[in-house]
């Protein structure tokens, strides 16, 4: 799936979940380019600061500064 999403000219930020989620998994994920690792069952604050920390990645990558920037002001 990484893979695939890596071609899309935006691609979107990959999260892997898994019950198995150890020292391999994430080191199996995030070294080809996943954004991070989560384990299930889910706890709602590890949930919250990953995906917090992808929108901020996301809204702050260079191709999508200037939109980012635009929303932000607009939102004002």
């Amino acid at each position: 799936m990484l893979a695939e999403t890596l071609k899309l000219p935006d691609p979107p930020l990959l999260i892997v979940a898994s019950r198995l989620a150890d020292e391999y998994l994430w080191a199996e994920a995030l070294n080809p380019g996943a954004y991070d690792v989560l384990a299930k069952p889910f706890d709602a604050e590890e949930v919250i600061r990953v995906l917090r920390s992808a929108w901020f990645h996301k809204g702050m990558r260079p191709e999508n500064r200037n939109q980012t920037v635009m929303k932000m002001a607009a939102a004002g």
